[in-house]
């Protein structure tokens, strides 16, 4: 008589099978993110399919994570409150576009802001403990980055220099082992590059509170100027610009003492700047003339580009009413 598998023996095989194959894992993962593209505009409801998709996907990578985590970290994993805000702004992060294009599709758009202001407020508040109780400065999008599983399962999440190199005790010079050396042929005889990972004593605490801080209220305060003006008014971009602006001048001030993954996440935003051209209403006004422009210029031009440029002027007003928002960072 066979025996019936329970609950816990599925999620048992499931975790010694993600353990044991994380390359694998991955590729599935991946395979499951891009579907979502490709389900846009295939079948009704397709936004709704699509981020269902996307979120399950990208949920389902969190949880891997998590499980190659506590196999291969050695430690037992303490989750405090502090892990816990992460993890819940991190599911918030991959979720929130299908919450709220499903309470669209029930209650219509006034159910939808509605809820995009709870999730905002949650959010607003939730990253301020972690920023003025825990003092992260800057607080990365997702909270919880994806884990670089080759790295960590091969126990190599180290400076790639640090066997390359030791430091003299007086002088403090760093000087390159023989064995550390690359081959001839991929030198560049420069200095060893070391990753400052600790900010410089020097950097004013107060300003990188108060630049993070106007960051995180940015999405609220761009929510009353979008009631107040309207969405599609200028003032309102004109309005989450300018707090984008003052909170990166801020971070500007001490950006080479900060850390190397601080560095890192303000480039980010710096480059989200750009997503700026996308939203309305300089999208309705400037950009998607140039973007289909130039779209239209290449699916004539290059061969074959006009399978992968059609289908993105098709969708591109689509997509830039769903994902857009300036508060979407």
């Amino acid at each position: 008589m066979n025996k019936k598998v329970s609950p816990s023996d599925l999620y048992e095989m499931y975790k010694k099978w993600v353990i044991n194959n994380p390359n694998v894992v991955t590729d599935v993962e991946t395979v499951a993110t891009w579907s979502s593209y490709f389900v846009a505009g295939k079948i009704n409801k397709s936004p709704i399919v699509s981020e269902l998709v996307y979120s399950l996907s990208k949920l389902l990578s969190l949880f891997n994570d998590r499980l190659i985590r506590e196999a291969y970290g050695g430690d037992v994993q303490y989750y405090g409150l502090r892990e816990q805000i992460k993890l819940w702004l991190t599911v918030i992060h991959y979720c929130e576009v299908f919450v709220e294009l499903v309470v669209k599709h029930k209650c219509g758009s006034r159910g939808k802001w509605t809820v995009a202001t709870f999730l905002q407020l949650f959010k607003c508040s939730s990253a301020l403990i972690l920023l003025y109780r825990y003092k992260e400065v800057p607080i990365a999008h997702p909270p919880i980055p994806m884990l670089q599983r080759k790295k960590f399962t091969e126990g190599k999440e180290t400076d790639e220099n640090s066997n390359a190199f030791f430091t003299l005790r007086r002088s403090g010079r760093v000087v390159r082992c023989v064995e550390g050396a690359p081959p001839v042929s991929f030198r560049d005889w420069q200095p060893i590059k070391i990753k400052d990972e600790h900010p410089n004593s020097n950097v004013n605490v107060k300003d990188l509170m108060y630049a993070e801080t106007l960051h995180l209220l940015k999405p609220l305060i761009h929510l009353a100027a979008m009631r107040v003006f309207g969405t599609k008014a200028w003032k309102q971009w004109l309005v989450a610009l300018g707090v984008d602006m003052a909170s990166m001048k801020l971070y500007n001030r001490h950006i080479n003492n900060l850390s190397y993954e601080q560095r890192l996440e303000i480039s980010r935003r710096k480059l989200g700047l750009v997503l700026y051209l996308l939203r309305s209403p300089m999208y309705n006004g400037y950009s998607r003339n140039v973007i289909e422009g130039v779209l239209n210029s290449l699916s004539k031009k290059v061969p074959l580009a006009s399978f992968i440029c059609g289908p993105i002027i098709q969708y591109l007003s689509h997509w830039q009413e769903i994902y857009f928002y300036m508060w979407a960072s």
